[in-house]
Order: structure tokens, then C-alpha cells, then sequence
């Protein structure tokens, strides 16, 4: 390694062997079951996730470009190394590039070895590197550059990085908010909600979806008819290590995830954020809440909230022209289905409700006309 003597604020400007870097076992980007895994390991999920091949293409067209320095760490487990906590996306194209075992573990092999072929550039070759003393002095420009800057992290990348930085390192969620520039509420809610996936988590849910969606998650959390429904406390009074739900309202959170994003055999009843607000309407409604635990749709459930407030004239109005808009629409498609079993079907349960309810008009008028 060769080093330049002018010191920066973020630490001291290097060159280094790209066969001295490694990837960051704690980066947030990883999913939590994976911090610690092989090296190889870690190139292959930032491969897959993160559009490591786009940056390697770059690399084979047009080299390396040394205007903006990884930022690393020393490596305390293994000596003239160097752990990089900013860059492991082009690290991963450069091991890509430079090393076979690491590509030929990659889904599509042999696109890196033709990439690899073109470039320019060998393991043994040093690129520029800001060696940082210590994860912390480098908060400020990873919570920029990744959260409240133009490269954002996906949101639970976000959510968990603030976690680790209130949990692991011992910071308040004010001196989060001020380190990373975001206000001291949006750090907050970052940490409740992670905290939200983590409960969920050990309470055997399958968080997967909710990590991949983890937006739908904060949206929800701004309702406060869904906060309320699960005993969720405002963001930024969440004390440091805390439940964030209380253990009386599990079986209400464990709903809520399913209704926002699906179980195993379940769909979601929200097609996306926008319906979020309707959800919490819904929710806050005895009717509604009964509707969707009754395993109706969230259309379904708001016409019963709808129904429910209508005197029993207007509610029946209302039914019989939904009815009839059916039926005149459905008249668009039947010529292309004469002979379906299903159809025919259908139009005699038809015939038999509306037989049905002439029959019960009918009833209604001979009492009227009994009691006259």
C-alpha cells in the first residue's frame, strides 16, 4: 500500500492492492442472517441484489475511475487488510473482475469471464482508498450519501443501519437524526419500524415480504387508526432496546402484517400505499375490522361499513343498481360464452334470487294489503 501524507477529515488518502480490500460483513444492505458469511458469499448477494454486473461493464469499457475513493476501515481480524464500509457495490465488481472463484459463483459466469477478459485491471493492482480510523467518524457521509442523499438504500437498509447506530454504537435517535442529516421524527420512525420487523420476526411471522416492501410499513405507521390498532408508540419516544408492541397486541399486529403484505397462503388486501388510508379507515370500524376478519376483501369490507350507516330504503336502492350494472356489463361478454357449464350455472342462481325477492315483494305487498 502506498500512502499519501495529506490528511483528510475522513481519514488519510491510500492507495491500495485491490487483494487487500474486503467486503463489509456488516453492511446494511445484507440481509441480517447473512452478517459475518464468506467473502465469496457476500460478493454473490450484492451481485444478485445490487447490479454489481452494471458496474463491472463500466469497469471493462472504461476502466476504473479514482475520482471517488472507497472508504475503509482497518481490519481488526486479519492485518494489512482492509475492511471497506462505503463501495462495496464496485468492490464487488473489482473481485468480480479480478478473481475466478469469486465470479464463477455468480449466476451468470461466463458474462464475467468475458467482462473480465476486456478489462484493464489485475488483483495486484491498487486503486484510491480513504482509510477512515473507525465506523463512526464515517456516519455522516454514509447516512447522506444513503439516506437522506440522492443514493438511497432501500428503506429497511435505511431502518437497520439507524438501528445498529442507536442499538450497537449507543447514540440517542436525536444524535442519529442530527449525525446523518434527517430529522430527529424520521429517525425515530426508522428505528420503530425495524424494530416492528424485528418483533414480528421472533414471533415466527415470515418477514421476508415486509423487508422487500419495508415502505408499506412506515406509510402504515402513519396512520394513526393502524398505530393504534397494534399499540404502536410514536417513533421518536421508542426508548432504546424496547418492544415496540406491546405483547397483548401481537395477534393484532400479526393481522395488520398480513392484511398490508400477505402470509404464505394469503394475499394482501391493499393493492398498494395509496390504499393504506382506506385500510386504517376500515380497521378503525367495528364493522370493517369484523368484515376483513371474516376474510373479505377491503372493497368488501368498506361496503359494509357503507350498508351498515344507510337506512335499510337507500342500502336496498344501492344493492339492486350494483345488481343491474352487473348484469348490463356482463351482457358484453356472455355471446362469447354460450355453452359454459359455469355460466349457465350462475344464471339460474340468478333467476332464483330474483325469483327470490319478487317472491319476498310480493309477501310484503299482500300483508300490506291484509293489514289495510
Amino acid at each position: 500500500m502506498s500512502e499519501d501524507t495529506t490528511h483528510r477529515r475522513l481519514g488519510r488518502q491510500a492507495s491500495v492492492r485491490i487483494a487487500d480490500l474486503r467486503l463489509d460483513p456488516e453492511n446494511p444492505r445484507l440481509p441480517s442472517d447473512k452478517h459475518g458469511a464468506p467473502q465469496e458469499d457476500l460478493a454473490v448477494i450484492l451481485e444478485l441484489g445490487y447490479d454489481a454486473d452494471a458496474v463491472a461493464e463500466s469497469i471493462a469499457t472504461h476502466g476504473f475511475f479514482s475520482s471517488e475513493p472507497l472508504i475503509a476501515i482497518t481490519n481488526p481480524d486479519e492485518p494489512e487488510t482492509y475492511i471497506v464500509v462505503e463501495g462495496n457495490r464496485r468492490l464487488t465488481a473489482l473481485l468480480g473482475l479480478t478473481t475466478p472463484s469469486i465470479r464463477a459463483n455468480f449466476p451468470d459466469p461466463s458474462r464475467w469471464e468475458e467482462m473480465a477478459a476486456r478489462a484493464s485491471i489485475r488483483l495486484e493492482d491498487e486503486i484510491p482508498v480513504v482509510v477512515a480510523e473507525d465506523r463512526t467518524s464515517m456516519v455522516p457521509i454514509i447516512g447522506f450519501r444513503h439516506i437522506s442523499g440522492i443514493l438511497s438504500w432501500k428503506p429497511y437498509a435505511q431502518a437497520r443501519y439507524v438501528a445498529k447506530l442507536i442499538d450497537d454504537d449507543g447514540m440517542t435517535i436525536a444524535e442519529v437524526g442530527k449525525m446523518i442529516g434527517i430529522e430527529t421524527g424520521r429517525a425515530g420512525n426508522l428505528y420503530r419500524e425495524q424494530a416492528i420487523a424485528k418483533q414480528a420476526k421472533s414471533m415466527g411471522v415470515e418477514t421476508g415480504p415486509l423487508e422487500d416492501a419495508f415502505s408499506l410499513l412506515t406509510v402504515a405507521m402513519s396512520n394513526t387508526k393502524l398505530r393504534s390498532f397494534i399499540g404502536a408508540p410514536l417513533g421518536a419516544r421508542l426508548k432504546t432496546g424496547q418492544t415496540p408492541i406491546p405483547s397483548d397486541n401481537e395477534p393484532e399486529l400479526r393481522e395488520l402484517l398480513g392484511w398490508v403484505f400477505g402470509g404464505a397462503s394469503t394475499k394482501p388486501v391493499i393493492k398498494d400505499s395509496r390504499e393504506v388510508s382506506k385500510l386504517g379507515s376500515v380497521v378503525g370500524n367495528p364493522v370493517g375490522l369484523s368484515a376483513l376478519r371474516n376474510g373479505e376483501s377491503l372493497e368488501a369490507a368498506q361496503q359494509r361499513i357503507d350498508d351498515a350507516s344507510l337506512d335499510t330504503h337507500l342500502r336496498l336502492v344501492r344493492r339492486l343498481a350494483t345488481a343491474r350494472n352487473a348484469l348490463q356489463a356482463a351482457e358484453e361478454d356472455i355471446a362469447s360464452h354460450p355453452e359454459s357449464t359455469e355460466v349457465v350455472e350462475l344464471l339460474q342462481e340468478i333467476r332464483d334470487a330474483y325469483d327470490a325477492l319478487t317472491s319476498a315483494q310480493a309477501v310484503e305487498e299482500e300483508d300490506g294489503w291484509l293489514e289495510n
